[in-house]
Order: structure tokens, then sequence, then C-alpha cells
């Protein structure tokens, strides 16, 4: 599907690229109100012509087949979970493959490209492209790439780009807009110059068109923009094991019909999140989901003279982990900790939280716990506000503690059972996100 808008501002940008060359600068920042729908404070409008250029230039040198399994070779990364994407940034700063620990030669041949490109009608100058991508933060994106494709079957790419502004417009004209970006494409193996890839662009005898989801689900397709995920920052060592999960001895299970009256004083009552999933993208399309969760709780504590007091907690439990764009499979281990540690007796009830990154908007939502003091056993209602920018959520839900140990996690509220235990739904704007919860007991 061709949006024509977009197509001719393509065109447009692409007459600048001849006009100007590589002299042009970066535009300058754009500074907005707080829940505007245009650029936040922190982002810079990218200068789509040489982002243009740029995806031409990789258009020329992922026909080399070092270049494009470099690239595959993030989709195997441990913190990639199976995803091609990576940051151009780091890229060219290390000048290193991650895979190989060998030069980079996605650097080699992007820099070689220059050389060989002096002798033809459009050259380049790839130390002003490396400054490009290094001042923007550029990553790459490819959601179903690795994911769908086999990199032996690949014999065409699809190479399309991403700018802010183009998310913007999309949502000002539909709230429930799931993205799209303009492309083109290019067969692997004819050695295609990158002054005949730029010729194509400008005569239109290489189709510019509009791509999406469904589109790169069947086509592969790679995505260049600043799209803002943290992929310079991210590690890709081995993640440990969380000692809590693994201080879960003597457990008593419930099927044994235990009821909140008889849960002992010592006994340690953890509450758990063991399944969790997102049913829809929460941003528009190339990009991915990323999640964050709070729990409000009351905080039972003694001082030094053994006197207890009621405090209220607001944790943030995980901030926008990702998950990838598409998946939609069940998640074992989303929160490699519990909600609550120890759900103590003086703590009635419980506040969820589930929120999903979306840029441009404030989340601010008053939590609350209901808890009882333990010395005069008054009840109270405790609140207090989270606020988070570019965030919106899914909801809140309150839990009660004894209804939750007396088997309210079980009982069936219309969505079915997953691994013995209800499943939760909680609908935003922009998506649903199902889970199951489970309290389990420690015996001392």
């Amino acid at each position: 599907m061709k949006n024509e808008k977009q197509i001719r501002r393509f065109l447009f940008s692409l007459s600048l690229i001849f006009l100007i060359g590589s002299c042009n600068q970066i535009e300058p920042e754009l500074v907005i109100s707080e829940l505007s729908q245009e650029l936040s404070p922190n982002q810079k409008s990218i200068n789509e012509k040489d982002l243009i250029h740029l995806s031409a230039i990789f258009a020329s040198i992922l026909d080399n087949a070092d270049v494009l399994d470099e690239f595959y070779g993030y989709s195997r990364l441990e913190g990639n979970e199976g995803e091609l994407e990576f940051s151009l940034r780091r890229v060219f700063e290390t000048e290193n493959d991650l895979i190989s620990r060998k030069k980079s030669s996605i650097v080699s041949v992007f820099k070689n490209q220059d050389k060989s490109s002096r002798t033809q009608s459009r050259p380049y100058d790839s130390d002003f492209f490396i400054d490009f991508i290094n001042q923007n933060d550029l990553e790459v994106l490819a959601p179903y790439l690795a994911r769908n494709f086999s990199l032996e079957e690949i014999d065409e790419l699809t190479i399309s780009w991403w700018t802010q502004e183009m998310e913007d417009e999309g949502y000002r004209k539909d709230p429930n807009w799931k993205g799209e970006t303009p492309a083109f494409k290019v067969k692997l193996g004819e050695n295609r110059s990158l002054a005949s890839i730029l010729e194509g662009l400008e005569n239109q005898t290489l189709d510019v068109f509009m791509v999406s989801d469904e589109y790169a689900m069947k086509n592969p397709t790679i995505v260049f923009g600043a799209f803002r995920q943290g992929l310079y920052e991210r590690s890709f060592e081995k993640k440990g094991i969380n000692s809590e999960n693994l201080s879960l001895t003597n457990v008593v299970p419930f099927n044994e019909e235990i009821t909140c009256d008889e849960v002992l004083s010592t006994d340690v009552v953890r509450y758990h999140m063991p399944s969790f999933r997102i049913l829809d993208n929460t941003k528009g399309w190339p990009s991915g989901n990323f999640i964050t969760f709070w729990v409000a709780y009351g905080a039972y504590n003694l001082n030094a003279s053994g006197v207890p007091s009621l405090g209220f907690n607001v944790n943030r439990l995980v901030h926008e982990k990702k998950i990838n764009r598409g998946d939609f499979g069940w998640k074992t281990d989303f929160l490699a900790q519990p909600i609550l540690t120890h759900w103590h007796d003086s703590n009635i009830s419980i506040q969820l939280i589930i929120a999903y990154q979306r840029n441009n908007h404030v989340l601010t939502q008053t939590v609350t716990s209901v808890s009882v003091n333990p010395t005069t056993g008054v009840t109270t209602n405790s609140q207090q506000t989270v606020s988070q920018g570019d965030t919106m959520s899914f909801g809140s839900q309150t839990w009660y503690r004894c209804a939750e140990i007396n088997g309210g996690h079980k009982i069936d509220n219309g969505l079915g059972h997953y691994g013995g235990n209800a499943i939760w739904q909680l609908t935003g704007r922009d998506g649903r996100a199902q889970f199951t919860l489970e309290p389990r007991l420690t015996r001392l």
C-alpha cells in the first residue's frame, strides 16, 4: 500500500541529496510541551535526506556476503533473543564484529565503498555518514528477518527507513495507527552500485512503497532509524539466576487446602506472576514493545524497640523490558523476582500497574494499598502518585491477600487457565496484557 504524501516527501528529500550532496547538517533540536504529539524535548529531528542516502549505501553493501552475515549475527547474541537489531553507532565506534570477535565487515566494506565510489559519478564521504550515524545514535531493526527467513534463502532485501516525524504524523491522523515506513527493494547477487541505486530512486525506476508488519513477515526487511531503543548500551552478557527464585524450599502446595487463617506467623508468603504475555504490539512498526510494572503495598516494619509500624512502598519491578515485535507467546520468566517477597498479614491489599512505552505521553496514576496496623487494628488506605514519561497504562487492579491465598488466583474469570492459574487481562488503548498470579507459601 502506498502513502502518496509520504512518497512525495521522499522524492523531494531525494532531490535534495543530489542538489546538496554530503554537505548537509543535522537539523536543530525541537522543544515542545509535555503532552504534545510532536517531538519530545530530548529528541532530534533527523535529516531524512541523509537517512535515505545512508539506506542506499547499505543497500549496496549488503550484497556482500560477509556484511549480510554480520547483520544476521546480531540475532544470535544472548541479549537479542533471536531478533536482528543492533546499534550502528556502536559498530562504527568499536569497529568490531561481536560474534566473530574480529574486525567488522560492515565497517570495512562501508569505508571501502567510499574509496571505490570516488571514481563514480556520485561519490560519498564515509566520514560524513559515520558522523551522521554517531550523532543520531542510529540503530537497525529487522523484527521478522531472522525469525522468518534463513540467511541461505534470502535473494532480495527490502531497505526501509524511519523517523520520529513519520510516527507522530501517523498517530495524529489515527490514534490506532499500526505503523508503516517507506522502502525500496534490491536483488542480491546483482552487485548493484550505490550510484545505480540512487539513480533508480531519483528517476523512479526503483519503486518506493510503504511497508508494515504484514509485508515484513513475508519479505526480508531491514529498517534504519534513530529509534531510541537503547541498543548502544545493551549488555550481551548472560544473566544470573535470581536468588529469590531459589529460596522456595519447603513450599506447602495450596492444593492441600491451606486457607488464609491457617497461615502461621512464621510463614513467608511470596506473590508471583508465573506467566505474562501481550496480545498486541504497543508501538507502531518497526519498534519493539517495552513493558513496565509497579506494585504498591503496605510495608510492615519493626523498629529497634520491636514496635511495629506501617509504611507505604511503590516498587517498580521492571522498567521498559522488551518484548520483540509480534511476539505474543507466554513468558514464564518475564518477572525475574516475586511481585512481593513477603506478603505480610498486615497488608490487606496491593495494587498492580502494567504499562508500556509510548512517546509523548505521561503516565500519572494514584495507587492505593490497604493495611491494618498490627498494634491498633486500625485499617489504613495509603496512596501515592506514580508518574513516568513516554508511558501509557494497560490498566491497574487491586488484589487481596486472603482472597488469593484462599484460591482466588485459580478462579476462572472468563479467560480460562494457564499453568493451573486463572488468566487475567488488562486492556489499554493500544493493546492487551495477560498474566497469571500465584501465592507461594514457605514454611520455615
